[in-house]
């Protein structure tokens, strides 16, 4: 007979923000071993060192701690984002080259196979699981709010500007972005392809002022 499990005590702050934190890493490093996020919470909690009360105090599902991993993720490209927004010779030029642009791009935005077959992998319940969907495109969307300003002021300084909705601007660079990395098993210089695509999409999509 199964009987429910008995939440763990509750922590301090601080203990349970560090709890939490390994918990994540844990679950990274199962996400990563896998290739997906079809793992156990029993799998997370012996990885990292703590009981399935401790896990429920945190989190209810898997698919709570992926999600904290993705907006953990999201907030490291956009502390990349304001150290690049703040760097000297973007904030002063006048004018830069397509290639400077291209080059902040891809600096903001990490080159990470493992991660981006993980997150496709867990999109693929998207299209039966409506809040699955709906986490999804929230979070691409703060991505997509994070990269905007800074696309925008880079490509000023190149003297153009979108064809069409900078949203739509900005999403189709991501897109290109982590399609490029999706198809990067495939390329003996996936980085040079990067760079390829994300160009292209630039060029294609933009005019001078």
């Amino acid at each position: 007979m199964n009987h429910p499990t008995t939440p763990a005590p509750a922590r301090p702050p601080r203990q349970r923000k560090a709890t939490r934190a390994q918990l994540i890493a844990a679950a990274a490093d199962l996400f990563a071993e896998h290739g997906t996020t079809n793992v156990s919470i029993g799998a997370i909690c012996e990885r990292a060192g703590f009981t399935r009360g401790a896990f429920y105090s945190n989190f209810k599902t898997v698919d709570d701690v992926f999600f904290a991993l993705y907006e953990q993720r999201n907030d490291e490209v956009q502390q990349r984002l304001e150290a690049l927004a703040a760097d000297a010779p973007f904030s002063e030029q006048a004018h830069c080259s397509l290639e400077s642009v291209v080059a902040t791009i891809l600096r903001a935005l990490p080159m990470d196979p493992q991660w981006v077959a993980i997150r496709t992998s867990f999109a693929g319940q998207a299209q039966h699981r409506p809040e699955v969907a709906a986490a999804l495109r929230e979070h691409a969307e703060q991505l997509r709010r994070h990269l905007q300003p800074l696309l925008l002021h880079v490509l000023e300084l190149t003297g153009r500007r979108p064809l069409d909705s900078v949203e739509d601007f900005t999403r189709a660079v991501i897109t290109a972005h982590v399609g490029a990395i999706t198809q990067s098993p495939l390329h003996d210089d996936p980085e040079a392809v990067r760079e390829a695509v994300v160009r292209g999409i630039i060029l294609g999509l933009t005019t001078e002022q």
